[in-house]
């Protein structure tokens, strides 16, 4: 029997038939062994769900779960509900992971005695190897999971709020799931999750291989996008009632999400005057905490700066930038 406690592998599949069958090999290879790997169909209507079925049949430790489209976080949501494990992990089934990622994430969360771990990602394209040793870098322990949580909102770079490259207590899971018909379901979820966990591990080394897909490197924007604008403004809300602590990093995410969405509309020349109305009067009513603030990042003080020439030379400029990376 073996001594080493299960993991369990959460991967929403979703018409990803060229890439399922690779991404649940680098699963199956993981040094750490003792894993199920919960595969949730999410109403596929490719080859993808066959796919799943043929895997299970290879490997014991593969369940498959077959349920109507939902989208990502009640495919998310499904695994976590069917997972045994005493840890849990997410890996996108258009991405692969390195062969030492799993028993990474566990000696680190183990040795020191944290509630979340987690690992870097590395980019690539269809081709590109995987090395097959990754040198580990150092570690940066976060004491509590407010300290990780202001880290992640102020996007310093040691932690980010995907779930994925990262191993979880089960438990932190016990009253937080994925909010359904959401984007950025991940931002309305992992910083929660977190604010729970005593201590959180992180380093910087590169084992979770996430696919850098042609068709997802621009991206458009739709009205869809705005679901930040009512995550992040719901996040400052949360944090002035509960973490006064996190509220200045709150508000920085907040910013960066609201001129994100500026320079989505700028970049695709989609006009929604409602929503550009809402993301400038949000912008003005931070930027100057942005340039006082010294743990605020460089992208954010330059945005607060350029929103000083108005709404309207702001977007011309954001769009001469599309100029030049059209060339």
């Amino acid at each position: 029997m073996n001594s080493m406690p299960l993991i369990s592998v959460v991967v929403p599949v979703y018409n990803v038939e060229q890439y399922v069958r690779e991404c649940v090999e680098s699963i199956i290879c993981q040094e750490y062994d003792n894993i199920e790997i919960i595969l949730v169909d999410d109403g596929s209507t490719d080859q993808s769900g066959v796919i799943c079925d043929n895997l299970e049949q290879r490997d014991s430790r593969i369940k498959v779960i077959h349920r109507e489209n939902g989208g990502l976080s009640e495919a998310r949501n499904s695994g976590l509900d069917a997972a045994r494990g005493e840890y849990v992990t997410f890996v996108d089934s258009d991405d692969l992971i390195h062969q030492e990622c799993i028993s990474t994430l566990y000696n680190l969360l183990v040795n020191t005695n944290a509630d979340i771990s987690t690992v870097s990602f590395n980019h690539f394209i269809d081709g590109q190897p995987i090395l097959s040793k990754a040198p580990l870098s150092p570690i940066k322990i976060y004491d509590s999971g407010v300290d990780a949580v202001k880290s992640m909102l102020y996007q310093q770079g040691y932690i980010d709020n995907s779930p994925c490259g990262k191993l979880f207590k089960m438990s932190l899971f016990s009253s937080h799931r994925f909010p359904k018909g959401k984007l950025y379901e991940d931002l309305a979820t992992i910083p929660y999750v977190c604010l729970n966990a005593k201590k959180v591990t992180t380093t910087t080394t590169p084992m979770y291989y996430y696919r850098s897909r042609q068709s997802s490197i621009l991206g458009s924007f739709s009205l869809r996008r705005c679901d930040v604008l009512d995550i992040t403004r719901d996040m400052v809300l949360y944090m002035e009632q509960n973490h006064s602590s996190i509220v200045e990093a709150a508000r920085s995410r907040q910013f960066s999400a609201n001129m994100n969405i500026l320079w989505l509309m700028a970049l695709t020349s989609t006009r929604d005057e409602n929503v550009e109305k809402r993301c400038w009067e949000t912008v003005k009513s931070l930027r100057f905490s942005m340039l006082t603030n010294s743990r605020v990042r460089l992208k954010n003080k330059v945005g607060a700066l350029l929103s000083y020439v108005g709404l309207k030379n702001m977007m011309r400029i954001l769009k001469c930038f599309k100029k030049k990376l059209a060339h």
